[in-house]
């Protein structure tokens, strides 16, 4: 028992006590608002990971000889202010344990290189990302024209109506207003989600065009 001992003493004076019981890298756990992306960089601004929603990132605790990292991590989502946080080092204290040991090797060679002197906070990283003003009018804007033309009558020319606004660059909301319903010569008056409005004309068995 005695010589075991001895030989873990050994092994963390000669070696690293951070090193030995936290390792070179971290896990970091991230959250954000369902749907919203993540993106991790490092003390350079390089990406290192990304995801969605939540996940689980490794991180490099040093940059480089009594250097640590310090990462950002961006969350965005179409709709949402973008927001940043930051994951900080700090000293590990299992460092220290080089003192008590005797470990000088560990505290001026292994642990510095390894960065495992270092932790990163915080461990685990929660973003609710707050909805734009603008797009929540533009989402009640949209609630409206789907709501007021939800009772519009279905052509039979819907579906071929449809297909051409991919061409104008339309996103239609809801169903068009008609004119001549079913017969040989159909209006149609689309609420586009850019914004416009698009009218087409369609003749039976000849498409439709716009105007």
């Amino acid at each position: 028992m005695k010589m075991r001992a001895t030989i873990v003493l050994a092994a963390l004076a000669l070696s690293g006590c951070a090193s030995i019981f936290s390792g070179s890298t971290q896990d970091v756990a991230i959250r954000a608002t369902p749907g919203a992306k993540f993106v991790v960089t490092d003390t350079y601004g390089r990406k290192v990971a990304s995801g969605e929603t939540e996940g689980t990132v490794n991180l490099v605790r040093g940059a480089g000889y009594f250097s640590p990292h310090a990462y950002k991590v961006k969350f965005s989502k179409p709709g949402y202010q973008n927001k940043t946080l930051a994951v900080n080092p700090s000293l590990n204290g299992w460092y220290f344990g080089n003192l008590l040991l005797g470990g000088f090797v560990g505290m001026v060679i292994v642990d510095p290189l390894t960065g495992a002197m270092y932790n990163l906070h915080p461990r685990e990283i929660e973003a609710e990302l707050e909805p734009t003003g603008e797009d929540i009018a533009a989402l009640e804007r949209e609630a409206a024209i789907v709501e007021k033309t939800r009772t519009y009558p279905v052509s039979r020319n819907d579906y071929t109506a449809r297909q051409k606004l991919a061409e104008l660059r339309c996103t239609p909301l809801g169903r068009p207003a008609v004119e001549g319903l079913n017969t040989g010569k159909e209006k149609f008056l689309f609420e586009c989600k850019e914004g416009q409005q698009v009218q087409l004309q369609c003749l039976s068995n000849l498409g439709c065009r716009a105007g």
